[in-house]
């Protein structure tokens, strides 16, 4: 009796063993398929995804926009200014093989670069090459005063020729993108200037080129020494992505990562432009990949993505009377129509803030306004301002310009009042 109950009750516990493995195969399995589920349903979302500050996507065969995300906010481009650089080097009418020499301020140019010497000598073919595969800041130099005469010459036609592009949104301080105050660019204008610079072959044959060298000539006791220096190419796209044709990195502390490029796959070309991102190539290929993924519907519908805030700072200057410039607010504590001067908006209160002390404590008066770019999702823009007549807007842009501050006339319209009061 004692050896059956002994039996039966091994049994059960087998059973009861065997019944729970069962229950945990099948629980595993049914997370396992719940993950993939949820894998296979989750989509890239470039609103909510991209790190960067302002993004671009563009059908080069048209110009239009399938994706973007604050696509007319200036911002600092680092070197991907460089695009700009080598369209007025290849349009200015010298010959690639024409050579120039290296000046003692180039050599002086924080990296990157190439470690170039005064007095040393480049073809403006290779000065190429070494600017849009190595990034070379000395060269962006050479380039510039070589071509304009001047650093302040070249990047006086670098603004113009790219407002005569279309990329009027941009102003250039200098060939290579280093943080300067007068030095901003859009995703839009970006895009805008890749996509033309691409119909030069000598612009695409350089872009695509993943590794190569440049030769500098120097005369030593008057004989020509030749020093070779091998370039490589930052843009990653062209060693793992599919269908990548060229493009132009850019990093500084305060542009952080930027690129803009183009990708070519089934007979679609697709230009990228991203600018103050955290991560630049995560940033780069989702958005391209989205773009592909979603061509036929993107190319026929609307722009997607959020349009851009407007950050603006408008200033009523020294020289300008109050009764100019036109009532600050109503009775009811509400701004009037009048006109706004464009300078920048902030996703950082302190950084706004700091920008308006620094107009305040010349005699500038002006406030900071915080908007709602998305949910949870704020920006500050520096304001002064607004001024009853387009041409005190005019006046007070121009001032500003002097200063080194570029302004952007924008209308202003006061909300409208509604009938009951608001706590």
């Amino acid at each position: 009796m004692s050896t059956k109950f002994t039996k039966v009750n091994a049994t059960s516990r087998f059973e009861r063993r065997r019944s729970r493995r069962s229950y945990l195969l099948f629980l595993a399995v049914v997370l396992y398929l719940g993950s993939i589920s949820v894998s296979v349903a989750w989509s890239f979302s470039p609103d909510e995804d991209l790190t960067a500050r302002a993004a671009v996507l563009m059908d080069a065969a048209t110009g239009k926009i399938l994706y973007q995300k604050d696509p007319d906010l200036r911002l600092p481009p680092a070197s991907t200014t460089k695009v700009m650089t080598a369209i007025l080097a290849l349009e200015s009418g010298r010959k690639l093989t024409e050579t120039l020499t290296v000046s003692k301020t180039a050599t002086r140019v924080p990296a990157t670069k190439l470690y170039l010497r005064p007095g040393q000598s480049l073809t403006i073919e290779d000065l190429l090459y070494a600017i849009m595969l190595s990034s070379a800041n000395d060269a962006s130099m050479v380039l510039a005063e070589g071509i304009g005469g001047s650093v302040e010459h070249f990047a006086d036609l670098m603004t113009k020729r790219a407002t005569e592009l279309g990329a009027a949104n941009s102003h250039f301080a200098n060939p290579h993108g280093l943080t300067a105050v007068d030095h901003f660019s859009t995703a839009r204008d970006l895009a805008v200037l890749f996509r033309y610079a691409m119909r030069n072959p000598t612009f695409r044959e350089v872009v695509q080129t993943k590794i190569s060298s440049v030769s500098s000539n120097t005369i030593v006791k008057k004989k020509t020494v030749a020093r070779r220096i091998s370039v490589r190419n930052h843009n990653r796209l062209l060693w793992n992505f599919d269908g990548a044709i060229g493009g132009k990195t850019g990093y500084t502390h305060a542009a952080q990562k930027c690129f803009v490029g183009a990708v070519t796959r089934n007979g679609a070309t697709l230009i990228v432009s991203i600018l103050g991102a955290r991560d630049q190539w995560g940033d780069t290929k989702r958005l391209l990949e989205y773009g592909f993924d979603n061509y036929d519907s993107l190319k026929t519908a609307p722009p997607a993505g959020k349009p851009a805030p407007t950050e603006s700072v408008t200033v009523r200057p020294e020289g300008v009377s109050a009764s100019m410039a036109g009532p600050r607010e109503s009775s009811r504590g509400q701004p009037v129509n009048g006109y706004v001067l464009q300078l920048g908006a902030f996703r950082e209160r302190e950084r706004a803030e700091s920008l308006l002390k620094q107009f305040s404590d010349r005699g500038w008066e002006g406030f900071v306004e915080k908007i709602l770019l998305s949910p949870g999702e704020t920006a500050y823009r520096v304001r002064f301002g607004p001024y009853a007549e387009l041409l005190v807007a005019q006046q007070t842009a121009e001032i500003l310009q002097k200063s080194g501050y570029q302004a952007l006339i924008m209308p202003f319209l006061a909300p409208r009042e509604s009938g009951g009061e608001s706590s």
